[in-house]
Protein backbone atom coordinates (compact mmCIF):
# COMPACT_ATOMS: atom_id res chain seq x y z
CA UNK A 1 0.00 0.00 0.00
CA UNK A 2 3.27 2.39 0.71
CA UNK A 3 4.24 1.10 -2.73
CA UNK A 4 1.19 2.75 -4.20
CA UNK A 5 1.21 5.61 -2.28
CA UNK A 6 4.36 6.57 -3.57
CA UNK A 7 3.97 5.73 -7.08
CA UNK A 8 0.89 8.17 -6.86
CA UNK A 9 2.97 11.02 -5.33
CA UNK A 10 5.62 10.59 -8.23
CA UNK A 11 2.97 10.15 -10.71
CA UNK A 12 1.24 13.96 -9.15
CA UNK A 13 4.66 15.39 -8.75
CA UNK A 14 5.36 14.94 -12.46
CA UNK A 15 2.17 16.24 -13.50
CA UNK A 16 2.08 19.21 -11.59
CA UNK A 17 5.35 19.72 -13.21
CA UNK A 18 3.79 19.53 -16.39
CA UNK A 19 1.06 22.11 -15.30
CA UNK A 20 3.53 24.46 -14.18
CA UNK A 21 5.61 24.11 -17.38
CA UNK A 22 2.56 24.58 -20.01
CA UNK A 23 1.57 27.65 -17.81
CA UNK A 24 4.69 29.42 -18.26
CA UNK A 25 4.83 28.71 -22.12
CA UNK A 26 1.02 29.77 -22.17
CA UNK A 27 1.75 32.64 -20.34
CA UNK A 28 5.09 34.11 -22.63
CA UNK A 29 2.69 33.15 -25.54
CA UNK A 30 5.33 31.25 -27.83
CA UNK A 31 7.67 28.57 -26.17
CA UNK A 32 8.48 24.89 -27.00
CA UNK A 33 5.86 22.64 -25.32
CA UNK A 34 7.56 19.42 -26.80
CA UNK A 35 10.26 18.10 -24.37
CA UNK A 36 9.09 20.56 -21.85
CA UNK A 37 6.01 18.05 -21.76
CA UNK A 38 7.68 14.87 -22.99
CA UNK A 39 10.66 14.61 -20.88
CA UNK A 40 9.03 15.19 -17.28
CA UNK A 41 9.84 11.77 -16.35
CA UNK A 42 13.58 11.93 -17.37
CA UNK A 43 13.91 15.37 -15.16
CA UNK A 44 12.76 14.01 -12.50
CA UNK A 45 14.11 10.80 -12.04
CA UNK A 46 17.47 12.44 -13.14
CA UNK A 47 17.07 15.71 -11.23
CA UNK A 48 15.14 15.35 -8.18
CA UNK A 49 15.96 12.37 -7.60
CA UNK A 50 19.40 10.86 -8.35
CA UNK A 51 21.40 13.91 -8.74
CA UNK A 52 23.80 15.62 -5.88
CA UNK A 53 24.06 19.51 -5.83
CA UNK A 54 22.66 21.80 -3.03
CA UNK A 55 20.92 24.87 -2.71
CA UNK A 56 23.08 25.78 0.41
CA UNK A 57 26.43 26.06 -1.81
CA UNK A 58 25.05 26.11 -5.64
CA UNK A 59 28.71 25.92 -7.04
CA UNK A 60 29.75 23.08 -4.67
CA UNK A 61 32.59 21.74 -6.57
CA UNK A 62 31.58 18.03 -6.04
CA UNK A 63 28.07 18.37 -7.46
CA UNK A 64 26.93 16.45 -9.83
CA UNK A 65 26.56 18.30 -13.21
CA UNK A 66 23.18 18.59 -15.50
CA UNK A 67 23.81 20.34 -18.69
CA UNK A 68 20.64 20.23 -20.94
CA UNK A 69 21.70 20.26 -24.60
CA UNK A 70 18.72 20.63 -26.16
CA UNK A 71 18.12 23.82 -24.81
CA UNK A 72 14.87 24.19 -26.10
CA UNK A 73 13.26 22.06 -23.28
CA UNK A 74 14.05 24.45 -20.60
CA UNK A 75 10.35 25.09 -19.18
CA UNK A 76 11.03 20.78 -18.21
CA UNK A 77 13.83 22.13 -16.21
CA UNK A 78 12.35 25.01 -14.61
CA UNK A 79 9.04 23.95 -13.63
CA UNK A 80 10.92 20.94 -11.70
CA UNK A 81 13.04 23.49 -9.82
CA UNK A 82 10.13 25.55 -8.81
CA UNK A 83 8.67 22.66 -7.14
CA UNK A 84 12.24 22.32 -5.48
CA UNK A 85 12.21 25.81 -3.87
CA UNK A 86 15.01 26.65 -6.59
CA UNK A 87 12.48 29.76 -8.82
CA UNK A 88 9.50 31.10 -7.80
CA UNK A 89 6.19 31.78 -9.09
CA UNK A 90 7.06 35.06 -10.52
CA UNK A 91 9.92 33.75 -12.16
CA UNK A 92 7.71 30.73 -14.12
CA UNK A 93 5.21 33.86 -14.85
CA UNK A 94 8.73 35.44 -16.41
CA UNK A 95 9.69 32.93 -18.68
CA UNK A 96 11.20 34.39 -21.61
CA UNK A 97 11.15 37.79 -20.56
CA UNK A 98 14.16 40.25 -20.53
CA UNK A 99 16.31 39.01 -17.83
CA UNK A 100 14.18 36.63 -16.27
CA UNK A 101 15.83 33.61 -14.77
CA UNK A 102 13.96 31.59 -16.96
CA UNK A 103 14.87 32.30 -20.94
CA UNK A 104 13.87 30.06 -23.83
CA UNK A 105 17.21 28.43 -23.46
CA UNK A 106 19.09 27.57 -20.10
CA UNK A 107 21.88 30.39 -19.23
CA UNK A 108 24.56 30.49 -16.83
CA UNK A 109 24.26 34.04 -15.86
CA UNK A 110 20.49 33.92 -14.93
CA UNK A 111 20.56 31.07 -12.58
CA UNK A 112 22.64 29.35 -10.46
CA UNK A 113 21.63 25.81 -10.96
CA UNK A 114 22.10 25.97 -14.46
CA UNK A 115 25.68 24.59 -15.56
CA UNK A 116 26.30 25.45 -19.01
CA UNK A 117 24.16 27.92 -21.68
CA UNK A 118 22.89 25.47 -24.00
CA UNK A 119 20.88 26.56 -27.52
CA UNK A 120 23.27 25.21 -30.60
CA UNK A 121 22.32 21.74 -30.48
CA UNK A 122 25.09 19.75 -29.99
CA UNK A 123 27.33 21.85 -27.99
CA UNK A 124 25.58 20.86 -24.68
CA UNK A 125 27.20 16.86 -25.33
CA UNK A 126 30.55 18.46 -26.43
CA UNK A 127 30.72 20.77 -23.07
CA UNK A 128 29.52 17.83 -20.65
CA UNK A 129 32.22 15.64 -22.15
CA UNK A 130 35.06 18.33 -21.23
CA UNK A 131 33.04 18.33 -17.88
CA UNK A 132 33.73 14.83 -17.32
CA UNK A 133 37.14 15.79 -18.67
CA UNK A 134 37.49 18.21 -15.99
CA UNK A 135 36.61 15.83 -13.20
CA UNK A 136 38.56 12.60 -14.06
CA UNK A 137 41.76 15.09 -14.08
CA UNK A 138 41.17 17.08 -10.61
CA UNK A 139 39.98 13.33 -8.95
CA UNK A 140 43.46 11.64 -10.38
CA UNK A 141 45.10 15.12 -8.80
CA UNK A 142 42.95 15.25 -5.25
CA UNK A 143 41.75 11.81 -4.61
CA UNK A 144 43.47 9.43 -2.21
CA UNK A 145 43.11 5.44 -2.31
CA UNK A 146 40.91 5.50 0.49
CA UNK A 147 39.73 9.36 0.34
CA UNK A 148 37.29 10.41 -2.81
CA UNK A 149 36.60 13.92 -2.19
CA UNK A 150 35.89 14.35 -5.71
CA UNK A 151 33.31 11.66 -6.91
CA UNK A 152 30.48 13.17 -8.27
CA UNK A 153 28.62 12.32 -12.87
CA UNK A 154 28.02 15.17 -15.71
CA UNK A 155 24.81 14.39 -17.20
CA UNK A 156 23.82 15.52 -20.11
CA UNK A 157 20.08 15.31 -21.84
CA UNK A 158 20.30 15.84 -25.50
CA UNK A 159 17.12 15.26 -28.32
CA UNK A 160 17.49 13.59 -31.34
CA UNK A 161 19.08 16.39 -32.99
CA UNK A 162 22.06 16.87 -30.85
CA UNK A 163 23.17 13.66 -32.41
CA UNK A 164 22.88 14.68 -35.44
CA UNK A 165 25.11 17.53 -34.58
CA UNK A 166 28.51 17.06 -36.25
CA UNK A 167 30.24 18.80 -32.29
CA UNK A 168 28.21 16.00 -30.82
CA UNK A 169 29.82 13.16 -32.52
CA UNK A 170 33.53 14.31 -32.66
CA UNK A 171 32.69 14.97 -28.93
CA UNK A 172 31.31 11.35 -28.25
CA UNK A 173 34.25 10.07 -30.20
CA UNK A 174 36.86 11.61 -27.72
CA UNK A 175 34.61 10.33 -24.45
CA UNK A 176 34.63 7.09 -25.49
CA UNK A 177 38.10 7.28 -26.48
CA UNK A 178 39.03 8.32 -23.41
CA UNK A 179 36.97 6.12 -21.35
CA UNK A 180 35.27 9.38 -19.29
CA UNK A 181 33.38 7.09 -16.87
CA UNK A 182 31.71 9.80 -15.24
CA UNK A 183 29.49 10.95 -17.98
CA UNK A 184 26.24 9.54 -18.86
CA UNK A 185 24.21 10.84 -21.86
CA UNK A 186 20.32 10.47 -21.97
CA UNK A 187 18.79 10.18 -25.00
CA UNK A 188 14.76 12.22 -24.71
CA UNK A 189 14.46 9.54 -27.79
CA UNK A 190 10.50 10.59 -29.56
CA UNK A 191 11.47 10.24 -32.89
CA UNK A 192 10.06 13.23 -33.87
CA UNK A 193 11.56 16.61 -35.58
CA UNK A 194 10.55 19.90 -36.93
CA UNK A 195 10.06 18.59 -40.20
CA UNK A 196 10.25 15.28 -40.31
CA UNK A 197 10.38 12.05 -38.10
CA UNK A 198 13.98 11.90 -37.10
CA UNK A 199 14.16 8.48 -38.07
CA UNK A 200 13.88 9.71 -41.73
CA UNK A 201 16.91 11.54 -41.57
CA UNK A 202 19.28 10.07 -38.95
CA UNK A 203 17.90 6.09 -39.30
CA UNK A 204 20.84 4.26 -37.81
CA UNK A 205 21.14 1.49 -34.39
CA UNK A 206 21.84 3.97 -31.64
CA UNK A 207 22.53 0.98 -29.66
CA UNK A 208 25.47 -0.07 -31.66
CA UNK A 209 26.86 3.62 -32.54
CA UNK A 210 27.36 4.24 -28.65
CA UNK A 211 28.70 0.51 -28.66
CA UNK A 212 31.56 0.87 -31.35
CA UNK A 213 32.50 4.23 -29.49
CA UNK A 214 32.89 2.42 -26.22
CA UNK A 215 30.14 3.16 -24.07
CA UNK A 216 28.15 1.29 -22.13
CA UNK A 217 24.55 1.57 -23.49
CA UNK A 218 21.18 1.27 -22.02
CA UNK A 219 18.35 0.89 -23.98
CA UNK A 220 15.08 1.35 -22.16
CA UNK A 221 11.20 0.58 -23.34
CA UNK A 222 9.44 2.53 -21.19
CA UNK A 223 9.88 6.43 -20.08
CA UNK A 224 8.91 5.12 -15.92
CA UNK A 225 11.15 6.90 -13.86
CA UNK A 226 11.87 3.95 -11.34
CA UNK A 227 13.43 2.10 -14.78
CA UNK A 228 15.35 5.20 -15.42
CA UNK A 229 16.34 5.53 -12.13
CA UNK A 230 17.55 1.82 -12.28
CA UNK A 231 19.62 2.88 -15.54
CA UNK A 232 21.65 5.52 -13.92
CA UNK A 233 22.30 3.77 -10.95
CA UNK A 234 24.06 0.95 -13.27
CA UNK A 235 25.37 3.88 -15.16
CA UNK A 236 27.27 4.79 -12.54
CA UNK A 237 29.01 1.60 -11.69
CA UNK A 238 30.32 1.38 -15.86
CA UNK A 239 34.03 1.94 -15.79
CA UNK A 240 33.11 3.51 -19.60
CA UNK A 241 30.81 6.40 -20.22
CA UNK A 242 27.04 5.38 -20.87
CA UNK A 243 23.94 6.12 -23.04
CA UNK A 244 20.93 5.29 -21.69
CA UNK A 245 18.01 5.76 -24.28
CA UNK A 246 14.70 7.00 -22.90
CA UNK A 247 11.51 6.42 -25.28
CA UNK A 248 9.11 9.57 -24.84
CA UNK A 249 5.76 11.13 -26.54
CA UNK A 250 6.96 14.71 -27.77
CA UNK A 251 4.03 17.23 -26.14
CA UNK A 252 2.72 14.59 -24.36
CA UNK A 253 -1.33 14.34 -23.64
CA UNK A 254 -2.10 17.81 -25.94
CA UNK A 255 -3.54 17.53 -29.23
CA UNK A 256 -0.04 17.80 -30.86
CA UNK A 257 1.50 14.62 -29.34
CA UNK A 258 3.53 13.37 -31.24
CA UNK A 259 3.57 15.27 -34.32
CA UNK A 260 6.20 17.83 -35.77
CA UNK A 261 4.32 20.86 -34.48
CA UNK A 262 4.88 19.97 -30.95
CA UNK A 263 7.94 21.08 -30.83
CA UNK A 264 6.87 24.44 -30.05
CA UNK A 265 3.87 26.41 -29.54
CA UNK A 266 0.93 27.13 -26.68
CA UNK A 267 -2.37 25.81 -25.84
CA UNK A 268 -5.69 27.80 -26.02
CA UNK A 269 -7.41 27.91 -22.27
CA UNK A 270 -9.91 25.25 -23.56
CA UNK A 271 -7.47 23.03 -25.11
CA UNK A 272 -5.32 23.69 -21.68
CA UNK A 273 -8.32 22.47 -19.24
CA UNK A 274 -8.65 19.65 -20.98
CA UNK A 275 -4.55 19.19 -21.05
CA UNK A 276 -4.94 19.45 -16.89
CA UNK A 277 -7.98 17.34 -16.55
CA UNK A 278 -5.81 14.19 -18.41
CA UNK A 279 -3.47 14.52 -15.55
CA UNK A 280 -5.88 14.38 -13.08
CA UNK A 281 -4.71 17.29 -11.71
CA UNK A 282 -7.07 19.26 -7.96
CA UNK A 283 -6.97 22.41 -9.82
CA UNK A 284 -7.62 23.44 -13.20
CA UNK A 285 -6.60 27.61 -12.47
CA UNK A 286 -2.96 28.70 -13.95
CA UNK A 287 -0.42 28.63 -11.49
CA UNK A 288 -1.93 27.25 -8.55
CA UNK A 289 -0.61 23.44 -7.73
CA UNK A 290 -1.27 20.59 -5.27
CA UNK A 291 0.41 21.35 -1.95
CA UNK A 292 1.94 17.61 -1.74
CA UNK A 293 4.02 18.47 -4.69
CA UNK A 294 5.60 21.20 -2.87
CA UNK A 295 6.00 18.91 -0.12
CA UNK A 296 7.69 16.49 -1.93
CA UNK A 297 9.65 18.76 -3.68
CA UNK A 298 10.59 20.08 -0.21
CA UNK A 299 11.45 16.60 1.26
CA UNK A 300 13.72 15.96 -1.88
CA UNK A 301 15.82 19.19 -1.59
CA UNK A 302 16.13 18.46 2.24
CA UNK A 303 17.85 14.95 1.20
CA UNK A 304 20.62 16.95 -1.54
CA UNK A 305 20.98 19.44 1.35
CA UNK A 306 22.12 16.72 3.66
CA UNK A 307 23.74 14.74 1.22
CA UNK A 308 26.18 18.24 1.20
CA UNK A 309 26.36 19.11 4.77
CA UNK A 310 27.79 15.23 5.30
CA UNK A 311 30.47 16.47 2.12
CA UNK A 312 31.40 19.52 4.44
CA UNK A 313 32.27 17.48 7.38
CA UNK A 314 34.18 14.78 5.14
CA UNK A 315 35.93 18.01 3.44
CA UNK A 316 37.17 18.85 6.92
CA UNK A 317 39.10 15.65 7.57
CA UNK A 318 40.26 15.68 3.85
CA UNK A 319 42.26 19.30 5.02
CA UNK A 320 43.37 18.02 8.29
CA UNK A 321 44.95 14.66 6.10
CA UNK A 322 46.08 16.26 2.94
CA UNK A 323 46.81 20.17 3.89
CA UNK A 324 48.64 20.95 0.54
CA UNK A 325 46.04 19.43 -1.96
CA UNK A 326 43.43 20.90 0.04
CA UNK A 327 44.65 24.05 -0.21
CA UNK A 328 45.22 23.55 -3.85
CA UNK A 329 41.91 22.47 -4.07
CA UNK A 330 40.29 25.30 -2.05
CA UNK A 331 42.14 27.81 -4.64
CA UNK A 332 39.93 26.07 -7.60
CA UNK A 333 36.92 26.16 -5.54
CA UNK A 334 37.20 30.03 -5.07
CA UNK A 335 38.28 30.66 -8.49
CA UNK A 336 41.72 32.23 -6.96
CA UNK A 337 43.12 32.27 -10.18
CA UNK A 338 46.97 32.14 -10.84
CA UNK A 339 48.63 35.11 -12.12
CA UNK A 340 50.68 35.07 -14.83
CA UNK A 341 53.83 37.04 -14.91
CA UNK A 342 56.57 35.44 -16.76
CA UNK A 343 58.95 37.24 -14.87
CA UNK A 344 62.28 35.22 -15.27
CA UNK A 345 61.53 33.84 -19.02
CA UNK A 346 64.08 34.13 -21.73
CA UNK A 347 63.54 33.70 -25.24
CA UNK A 348 66.24 31.18 -26.88
CA UNK A 349 65.50 32.62 -30.70
CA UNK A 350 65.03 35.69 -32.22
CA UNK A 351 63.58 36.76 -35.94
CA UNK A 352 62.11 33.39 -36.59
CA UNK A 353 58.49 32.42 -36.79
CA UNK A 354 56.16 33.27 -33.94
CA UNK A 355 54.98 29.82 -33.45
CA UNK A 356 58.15 29.03 -32.46
CA UNK A 357 57.69 32.21 -29.18
CA UNK A 358 54.40 30.24 -28.95
CA UNK A 359 56.18 26.59 -27.96
CA UNK A 360 59.16 28.10 -25.73
CA UNK A 361 55.92 30.04 -23.44
CA UNK A 362 53.86 27.03 -23.48
CA UNK A 363 56.99 25.01 -21.97
CA UNK A 364 57.17 27.85 -19.74
CA UNK A 365 53.54 27.57 -18.49
CA UNK A 366 54.10 23.55 -18.41
CA UNK A 367 57.08 23.66 -16.02
CA UNK A 368 55.26 26.74 -14.08
CA UNK A 369 51.95 26.69 -13.81
CA UNK A 370 49.38 23.78 -12.73
CA UNK A 371 46.01 25.68 -13.47
CA UNK A 372 46.86 25.79 -17.12
CA UNK A 373 45.63 22.99 -19.32
CA UNK A 374 45.00 22.23 -23.21
CA UNK A 375 46.92 21.34 -26.63
CA UNK A 376 46.15 20.87 -29.82
CA UNK A 377 43.63 19.29 -32.60
CA UNK A 378 46.48 16.66 -33.61
CA UNK A 379 49.44 19.54 -34.49
CA UNK A 380 51.62 20.43 -31.41
CA UNK A 381 54.31 19.71 -33.92
CA UNK A 382 53.24 22.45 -36.29
CA UNK A 383 50.74 24.92 -33.58
CA UNK A 384 53.89 24.11 -30.72
CA UNK A 385 51.54 23.82 -28.11
CA UNK A 386 50.98 20.98 -25.58
CA UNK A 387 51.80 19.94 -22.36
CA UNK A 388 53.10 16.98 -20.65
CA UNK A 389 52.06 13.90 -18.39
CA UNK A 390 48.03 14.20 -17.67
CA UNK A 391 47.87 18.27 -18.09
CA UNK A 392 47.68 17.72 -22.53
CA UNK A 393 45.06 16.92 -23.82
CA UNK A 394 44.81 15.30 -26.86
CA UNK A 395 41.98 17.09 -29.12
CA UNK A 396 42.26 14.57 -32.21
CA UNK A 397 41.25 16.24 -35.67
CA UNK A 398 37.88 17.66 -34.04
CA UNK A 399 38.39 21.67 -34.02
CA UNK A 400 34.93 22.32 -32.90
CA UNK A 401 34.59 19.71 -29.92
CA UNK A 402 38.13 20.93 -28.59
CA UNK A 403 36.57 24.33 -28.28
CA UNK A 404 33.45 23.15 -26.22
CA UNK A 405 35.22 20.69 -24.66
CA UNK A 406 37.45 23.68 -22.88
CA UNK A 407 34.28 25.62 -22.02
CA UNK A 408 33.34 22.55 -20.40
CA UNK A 409 36.38 21.86 -18.54
CA UNK A 410 36.24 25.85 -17.44
CA UNK A 411 32.41 25.66 -16.71
CA UNK A 412 33.05 22.65 -14.12
CA UNK A 413 36.12 23.81 -12.50
CA UNK A 414 37.65 27.35 -13.98
CA UNK A 415 40.84 25.75 -14.64
CA UNK A 416 42.69 28.11 -17.50
CA UNK A 417 42.71 25.96 -20.81
CA UNK A 418 44.87 26.52 -24.49
CA UNK A 419 43.24 25.18 -27.71
CA UNK A 420 45.26 25.15 -31.02
CA UNK A 421 44.95 24.62 -34.66
CA UNK A 422 45.49 26.34 -37.89
CA UNK A 423 43.93 29.99 -38.47
CA UNK A 424 42.04 28.27 -41.36
CA UNK A 425 40.53 26.10 -39.17
CA UNK A 426 39.41 28.65 -36.75
CA UNK A 427 36.37 28.56 -38.89
CA UNK A 428 34.99 24.90 -37.15
CA UNK A 429 35.23 26.37 -33.89
CA UNK A 430 33.61 29.73 -34.74
CA UNK A 431 30.15 29.00 -32.80
CA UNK A 432 32.01 27.18 -29.91
CA UNK A 433 34.33 30.41 -29.29
CA UNK A 434 31.07 32.52 -29.64
CA UNK A 435 29.21 30.35 -27.04
CA UNK A 436 32.40 30.56 -24.97
CA UNK A 437 32.32 34.02 -25.41
CA UNK A 438 28.43 34.72 -24.49
CA UNK A 439 29.44 32.70 -20.79
CA UNK A 440 32.39 34.98 -20.34
CA UNK A 441 35.00 31.76 -20.53
CA UNK A 442 38.43 33.11 -21.09
CA UNK A 443 40.35 30.32 -22.99
CA UNK A 444 43.07 31.05 -24.87
CA UNK A 445 43.15 29.59 -28.56
CA UNK A 446 46.59 29.50 -30.52
CA UNK A 447 45.96 29.90 -34.00
CA UNK A 448 48.99 29.66 -36.50
CA UNK A 449 49.83 29.66 -40.36
CA UNK A 450 48.24 32.54 -40.15
CA UNK A 451 48.30 34.42 -43.71
CA UNK A 452 48.41 33.58 -47.33
CA UNK A 453 52.28 33.80 -47.28
CA UNK A 454 51.74 30.39 -46.33
CA UNK A 455 51.94 29.69 -49.86
CA UNK A 456 52.54 26.49 -51.22
CA UNK A 457 49.91 24.75 -48.46
CA UNK A 458 47.32 26.27 -51.26
CA UNK A 459 44.02 28.47 -50.82
CA UNK A 460 42.70 25.97 -48.52
CA UNK A 461 45.47 26.82 -45.73
CA UNK A 462 45.77 30.26 -46.51
CA UNK A 463 43.41 32.31 -43.84
CA UNK A 464 42.25 35.55 -45.37
CA UNK A 465 38.36 36.65 -43.71
CA UNK A 466 39.26 34.70 -40.56
CA UNK A 467 40.64 37.07 -38.43
CA UNK A 468 37.87 39.70 -39.43
CA UNK A 469 35.36 36.54 -38.61
CA UNK A 470 37.01 36.18 -35.22
CA UNK A 471 37.32 40.22 -34.18
CA UNK A 472 33.76 40.13 -35.03
CA UNK A 473 33.00 38.04 -31.94
CA UNK A 474 30.72 40.13 -29.21
CA UNK A 475 33.52 40.24 -26.22
CA UNK A 476 36.10 37.59 -28.05
CA UNK A 477 39.70 39.56 -28.22
CA UNK A 478 42.32 38.52 -30.90
CA UNK A 479 46.05 38.98 -30.79
CA UNK A 480 48.61 39.04 -33.62
CA UNK A 481 52.39 39.74 -32.18
CA UNK A 482 54.95 40.49 -34.80
CA UNK A 483 57.56 39.08 -32.58
CA UNK A 484 58.73 37.46 -29.28
CA UNK A 485 58.12 40.50 -27.25
CA UNK A 486 54.73 40.98 -28.52
CA UNK A 487 54.13 37.36 -28.37
CA UNK A 488 54.73 37.40 -24.19
CA UNK A 489 53.27 40.28 -23.79
CA UNK A 490 50.08 39.14 -25.74
CA UNK A 491 49.77 35.61 -23.33
CA UNK A 492 50.43 37.60 -20.52
CA UNK A 493 47.31 39.64 -20.89
CA UNK A 494 45.44 37.17 -22.84
CA UNK A 495 46.25 35.03 -19.96
CA UNK A 496 45.31 37.47 -17.32
CA UNK A 497 41.57 37.96 -18.49
CA UNK A 498 38.98 37.16 -16.42
CA UNK A 499 35.79 37.05 -18.40
CA UNK A 500 37.26 37.11 -22.10
CA UNK A 501 38.02 34.90 -24.43
CA UNK A 502 40.75 35.27 -26.90
CA UNK A 503 42.79 34.17 -29.88
CA UNK A 504 46.66 34.72 -30.40
CA UNK A 505 47.51 34.45 -33.53
CA UNK A 506 50.96 33.15 -34.97
CA UNK A 507 53.30 32.51 -38.11
CA UNK A 508 54.81 29.86 -39.81
CA UNK A 509 57.48 31.87 -41.71
CA UNK A 510 60.31 33.47 -40.51
CA UNK A 511 59.49 37.31 -39.64
CA UNK A 512 61.99 40.25 -38.51
CA UNK A 513 62.25 40.92 -34.78
CA UNK A 514 61.84 44.34 -33.76
CA UNK A 515 61.36 44.15 -29.96
CA UNK A 516 60.26 48.12 -29.20
CA UNK A 517 57.07 47.70 -27.32
CA UNK A 518 58.67 47.39 -23.79
CA UNK A 519 57.01 44.84 -21.21
CA UNK A 520 53.66 46.10 -21.11
CA UNK A 521 51.23 45.38 -23.74
CA UNK A 522 50.06 48.36 -26.04
CA UNK A 523 47.43 47.87 -28.86
CA UNK A 524 49.63 50.01 -30.96
CA UNK A 525 53.02 51.33 -31.16
CA UNK A 526 55.52 52.81 -33.38
CA UNK A 527 57.60 50.83 -35.42
CA UNK A 528 58.86 53.62 -37.21
CA UNK A 529 58.38 57.65 -36.41
CA UNK A 530 59.03 60.25 -38.62
CA UNK A 531 58.65 63.48 -36.73
CA UNK A 532 57.57 65.07 -40.13
CA UNK A 533 55.16 62.76 -41.63
CA UNK A 534 52.52 62.05 -44.74
CA UNK A 535 50.97 59.10 -44.31
CA UNK A 536 50.82 55.89 -41.23
CA UNK A 537 51.33 52.38 -42.39
CA UNK A 538 49.24 50.28 -39.83
CA UNK A 539 49.79 46.20 -39.56
CA UNK A 540 50.42 43.60 -37.27
CA UNK A 541 51.80 40.04 -36.68
CA UNK A 542 53.91 39.41 -40.26
CA UNK A 543 52.52 41.79 -42.06
CA UNK A 544 54.75 44.65 -39.63
CA UNK A 545 57.84 43.45 -41.17
CA UNK A 546 55.83 44.14 -44.96
CA UNK A 547 55.48 47.66 -43.83
CA UNK A 548 57.93 48.60 -42.66
CA UNK A 549 59.92 47.69 -45.56
CA UNK A 550 56.89 49.39 -47.29
CA UNK A 551 58.03 52.18 -45.62
CA UNK A 552 61.97 52.08 -46.25
CA UNK A 553 61.17 52.20 -50.28
CA UNK A 554 58.45 55.15 -49.78
CA UNK A 555 60.80 57.02 -48.20
CA UNK A 556 62.98 56.36 -51.88
CA UNK A 557 59.87 58.72 -53.27
CA UNK A 558 60.38 61.47 -50.84
CA UNK A 559 56.94 59.84 -49.04
CA UNK A 560 57.91 59.63 -45.42
CA UNK A 561 55.69 56.96 -43.42
CA UNK A 562 55.45 55.96 -39.95
CA UNK A 563 54.47 52.38 -39.58
CA UNK A 564 52.52 51.54 -36.61
CA UNK A 565 52.30 47.80 -35.17
CA UNK A 566 48.56 46.75 -34.08
CA UNK A 567 49.06 43.75 -31.54
CA UNK A 568 45.24 44.18 -31.15
CA UNK A 569 43.01 46.21 -33.06
CA UNK A 570 40.04 45.69 -31.14
CA UNK A 571 41.58 47.14 -28.17
CA UNK A 572 43.43 49.97 -30.08
CA UNK A 573 40.03 51.32 -31.50
CA UNK A 574 38.68 51.85 -28.17
CA UNK A 575 41.68 53.83 -27.26
CA UNK A 576 41.29 57.65 -27.91
CA UNK A 577 44.16 59.00 -26.03
CA UNK A 578 46.05 56.03 -27.88
CA UNK A 579 44.96 56.75 -30.79
CA UNK A 580 45.62 60.59 -30.51
CA UNK A 581 49.31 59.28 -29.05
CA UNK A 582 50.41 57.65 -31.97
CA UNK A 583 48.83 60.61 -34.46
CA UNK A 584 46.67 58.15 -36.41
CA UNK A 585 44.06 61.49 -36.27
CA UNK A 586 46.39 63.55 -38.05
CA UNK A 587 46.54 62.07 -41.57
CA UNK A 588 45.98 59.50 -44.14
CA UNK A 589 46.20 56.02 -42.84
CA UNK A 590 46.80 52.50 -44.81
CA UNK A 591 46.27 48.97 -43.22
CA UNK A 592 48.49 46.59 -44.81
Amino acid sequence: MAKKTVRNDNKNFISTMRAIAIDGINKAKQGHIGMALGASEIFYSLVAKKMHFSSLNPKWIDRDRFVLSAGHGSMGLYSLYHLLGLLSIEDIKNHKEFNSKTPSHPEIDKLDYVDASTGPLGQGVAMAVGMAWSAHHLAEKFNQFDFKILNHSVFALCGDGDLQEGVALEAIQFAGTNKLNKLILIHDFNNVQIDSKASEVNNIDFANFFKSNNFNVIILKSNDPEEIEKAITRAKRNMRPTYIQVPTTIAFATPMANLSKGHNGILNETETIEFKKKLSLSTLIPFEYDSKAYELGNKMMHTKNASYKKWEAKFLIYKEKFPILAAELEKIINHQNEKFTFSDLKFKQSNVATRNYVGEIVDYLDKNYYTIIGGSADLRAATKVGFNDNKNIKYGIREFAMIAINNGIYLHSGLKTLASTFLVFSDYAKSALRLGALMEIPGVSIFTHDSYQVGGDGPTHQPVEQLTMLRSIPNYLVFRPADENEMLNSFKYALNLQKTPSAIIACRQEIKSFNKQGNEFKAGYFIKEEKEFDLTLLASGSEVELAYNVANELMKENIKANVVSVPSLQLLLEDEVLIKELKLDKKPLFAI
